[in-house]
């Protein structure tokens, strides 16, 4: 697109009637701020494709679509940006058509290297970066403090079940597969007791029947945590209103979700 730029650094009009509704709603020197942010995508599963989704309808300058894996036959069902018959192909590759027809004056790109090869350099070429990454510290509280158990009725399971599945990836390198569905399940059942156990809390927080939401992702949860995430990334790019403090936890069963507030030791 070739840009028609007022004086002092407008938009043009193809702009302000593509972005007409967000402007109305966090007004046009946030998203001059947008349209001026590059920003690195890592993971094109379900929530990744949600993510792109918002960010590339919101307007950012340019988006990279970082991603080393193929196509398995269960993506197609959350990630909604790949094709059928896509399977084997490229994970990045194979949502970039449908990702750049969602609005074309944003500049997609695909990268499919794996992040771990990359120098230092190639990550400041973009405002804001998007890593899938351990978040093992992050979430470690300390549940004996006398202040975390009068928080622990308070705090949603999900938290828990998040370091259920952080201990699985540690021990399996894998995230729970449908291939081996009775032998993970085991498996999660006596990671949630050893882990429970260690962190001073009882099982009982995190009912058996959890293991049945391991295995896949859900598309409707991918839109509401994608939605959320890219609402976060668009706050940090325009320069408005705080972000959350510091963990949103989604139930898809429930339907809810809640922000909570969990230190570090």
């Amino acid at each position: 697109m070739v840009e028609k730029e007022e004086a002092g650094g407008g938009i043009s009009e193809e702009e302000a009637a593509q972005y007409d509704r967000q402007i109305r709603l966090w007004g046009l020197e946030a998203q001059k701020r947008l349209r001026a942010s590059r920003v690195l995508l890592v993971g094109m599963k379900g929530l990744g494709a949600e993510i792109a989704k918002n960010l590339i309808l919101a307007g950012v300058k340019g988006l990279t679509m970082l991603d080393p894996e193929q196509v398995s036959p269960e993506d197609p069902g959350a990630q909604f940006l790949i094709r059928t018959g896509s399977v084997g192909r490229n994970r990045a590759e194979a949502s970039l058509e449908r990702a750049q027809n969602l609005n074309p004056m944003v500049d997609v790109k695909v990268d499919t290297e794996n992040i771990e090869k990359k120098p230092e350099s190639f990550f400041t070429q973009f405002d804001a970066k998007v890593v899938f990454c351990s978040v093992k510290e992050a979430l470690e509280v300390d549940w004996s403090s006398e202040k975390a158990k009068a928080a622990l009725k308070r705090t949603a399971s999900d938290y828990f079940l998040l370091q259920v599945l952080l201990k699985f990836r540690t021990d399996k390198g894998r995230d729970p597969s449908s291939d081996t569905f009775g032998e993970d399940s085991e498996l999660l059942l006596q990671i949630r007791n050893d882990v429970l156990d260690s962190l001073g809390v009882s099982p009982d927080l995190l009912p058996e029947d959890f293991v049945r939401y391991c295995f896949s992702e859900m598309a409707p949860v991918c839109a509401v945590v994608g939605g959320i995430l890219a609402q976060e990334i668009v706050k940090a790019l325009s320069q408005r209103d705080p972000p959350h403090n510091n963990f949103f936890f989604f139930d898809g069963m429930k339907g809810n979700g809640i922000v909570e507030c969990l230190g570090p030791k």
